[in-house]
């Protein structure tokens, strides 16, 4: 079935029931309400509202800044290299500790009088007025330890040196080992083992006997020692039987203690004294060329 639906007559009441159309009524007869909220009211409402949001953009600038301030504050978190933040030392004492640099496991040097050596690097020491015991054990690299003073700089491969500095003057006493001298200027100088007193070589002794003491110093271990017997002996004695055999033996030790300079010369000396294939000559040249270039030399010692 389908329901009938028309158009309401002209003049029909739009409400029939008669509870309804009281309450038309009742709201026709009622005062209309007084409206409360005006345009200038809508207008400082907007106005408030926008001070609100510019208060809280300069509130989160400022934390921003606050921020930023407290990182610069702050350089112990930030790296100088980076930019990155990370946790370095601050305090200076602490970061000079850090950065101090040490001596090679294979050097000691030891102030008896004065001030402790400066330490610059692993290899490089400085030196101010007193006396310093310094020991450079033997390594397996090439390294030199340079040691510095007002006078100048000792540069020891191995062995041990006593240095007396007062002030532009340095006084080096090489105990034993390998070490050189160079003075203000450049000029280099190897440096000669000390004697010791029971090692000095008797002026009065016979070349045999010299050659016996060479042998028996040698034998107990005394390559230095007995590297300055033979030297007195091939210079004390340069025409001697023994001269020869001990000019060689110089040499072939003074090349073993790494004093190449003074074992070319030895070796050149020797061909000098004994030319000719009878002498040995031959092997001889081999192990100075061997040696390679160096210094010219006056005798026994590099110019």
């Amino acid at each position: 079935m389908t329901p009938e639906i028309r158009p309401p007559d002209h003049g029909e009441p739009a409400v029939r029931s008669p509870e309804l159309l009281r309450l038309v009524q009742a709201a026709r007869s009622a005062p209309a309400p007084v409206l409360k909220v005006s345009s200038d009211a809508i207008f400082a409402g907007f106005q408030a509202r926008r001070r609100d949001r510019r208060r809280l953009w300069a509130g989160a600038g400022l934390a921003v800044a606050a921020a930023v301030a407290l990182v610069w504050a702050r350089p112990s978190f930030m790296s100088s290299k980076t930019g990155a933040l990370e946790p370095v030392a601050t305090n200076s004492s602490e970061a000079a500790h850090v950065a101090a640099p040490a001596l090679a496991a294979a050097v000691r040097v030891v102030a008896e009088e004065g001030p402790p050596a400066g330490v610059r690097g692993e290899w490089q020491v400085e030196l101010g007025d007193g006396r310093y015991d310094v020991t450079v054990a033997a390594h397996a690299g090439p390294e030199l330890l340079r040691v510095e003073t007002a006078g100048g700089t000792v540069e020891i491969a191995q062995g041990r040196v006593v240095i007396v500095v007062a002030g532009t003057r340095t006084e080096t006493e090489l105990r034993t080992g390998v070490a050189t001298w160079i003075a203000p200027d450049g000029a280099r100088t190897p440096l000669a083992v000390a004697p010791a007193e029971d090692d000095a070589p008797d002026p009065k002794a016979s070349p045999s006997d010299l050659a016996r003491q060479a042998d028996a110093l040698l034998a107990a271990g005394r390559r230095d020692a007995a590297i300055r017997v033979l030297d007195f002996l091939v210079t004390a004695h340069p025409d001697s039987p023994p001269a020869r055999a001990a000019l060689l033996d110089l040499a072939r030790l003074l090349k073993a203690a790494s004093r190449t300079d003074e074992a070319r010369c030895a070796y050149a000396l020797y061909l000098e004294r004994y030319p000719g294939k009878e002498q040995l000559a031959d092997e001889v040249e081999g192990a100075l060329g061997r040696l390679g270039p160096g210094p010219a030399c006056t005798g026994l010692r590099p110019r």
